[in-house]
């Protein structure tokens, strides 16, 4: 059946062939070329072929090492025709440049005593020429060799202060002044007294009291003990230490004086004699209790002035002094007229 198929399209070909010759032939006289004789063509079996993988890609080669030059660019007209500029050469590593200077803090001093001595040179050796009041603020303008005097300037005119009495600050770049004066000289032996000068007088409140004068001295004391500060305790022993060693001696007091105004021991009891008491500070023999209201300023603490009195009233010792301590109001003391 396959053959058949084939052969039938080929015998038509050929019936259309003879026809189209035998009208050339009819058409003309002329002798008709030979048609070529057309074989029909044999039919091989072709084979089926079942489908197979599709073959593998080809590998490319990879490419070489040989590089390829960059494209040249021309560039633009504009730019050829531009004046090529020398380019500053890169600055080479220096050291930075130094900062500006900032305002430095002036050296200066303020007075922290209560009050401060100037001097015209750095030493108490030199004379004093004035003094400035605690608070007082000054610039440094030079100090000593030795750092412990400063050198200023008030009014215009250079002064001396001792470290110790003021605060210091910024003092780090202050220079050793320049031409500090020679301390003056040091007398070498006291001047000679003035001729035909009388000596000073000095007053004995013990001299031309007549009778066996001032008998009794300070030997012991002043010694203090605290008793609240509300009132001032006198423990007082008056002796004869060339009698038995120490015996009491009755009927003295004392005077007391404080800031110049008397205050009235003569109010208490004068000493008694035979045995002594026993103190915290030692042995006694005259007692005296002064409230408060009873001394002036009312205050038991301050300096006092005082000397022993018989009991005719009459002074019977040299001046003495003590100064009481806050809150020391009990006061002991022996005078002994041996």
């Amino acid at each position: 059946m396959q053959r058949l198929h084939l052969i039938r399209p080929l015998l038509a070909m050929l019936l259309l062939t003879l026809v189209a010759m035998l009208v050339l032939a009819a058409c003309g006289g002329e002798e008709p070329e030979p048609t070529p004789t057309m074989l029909p063509p044999t039919w091989t079996p072709t084979a089926v072929v079942p489908p197979t993988e599709a073959p593998a890609a080809t590998p490319v080669p990879p490419a070489t090492d040989t590089p390829i030059p960059p494209p040249t660019v021309e560039p633009p007209a504009a730019e050829q025709e531009q004046e090529v500029v020398e380019q500053p050469p890169e600055p080479t590593a220096t050291e930075a440049p130094a900062a500006e200077p900032t305002d430095t803090p002036f050296p200066s001093l303020v007075v922290s005593a209560n009050k401060a001595n100037l001097r015209n040179g750095p030493g108490t050796a030199y004379n004093q020429i004035g003094s400035v009041n605690q608070g007082a603020e000054f610039t440094i303008i030079g100090r000593n060799n030795n750092g412990n005097w400063w050198q200023i300037q008030v009014n215009n005119q250079p002064m001396w202060v001792f470290d110790d009495l003021v605060a210091v600050s910024n003092a780090e770049s202050v220079q050793v002044a320049q031409n500090i004066p020679n301390p003056p000289p040091r007398p070498t032996q006291p001047p000679p007294p003035p001729t035909n000068t009388p000596a000073p007088v000095v007053h004995d409140p013990c001299a031309g009291i007549g009778g066996d004068g001032c008998k009794f001295r300070v030997s012991g004391g002043p010694a203090f003990t605290a008793n609240g500060g509300g009132e001032l305790k006198l423990t007082l022993g008056f002796i004869h230490s060339g009698v038995d060693g120490g015996q009491a001696q009755g009927s003295y007091r004392v005077i007391l004086k404080k800031n110049g105004a008397e205050i009235p021991t003569k109010e208490c009891a004068p000493s008694w004699t035979g045995d002594l008491r026993s103190g915290p500070n030692g042995n006694y023999n005259a007692e005296c209790k002064l409230g408060i209201d009873r001394i002036p300023d009312r205050n038991v603490a301050g300096h006092y002035e005082g000397w022993v009195i018989d009991g005719n009233h009459e002074r019977d010792s040299q001046n003495f002094t003590l100064d009481i301590p806050d809150g020391q109001g009990e006061v002991w003391m022996k005078f002994d007229q041996g």
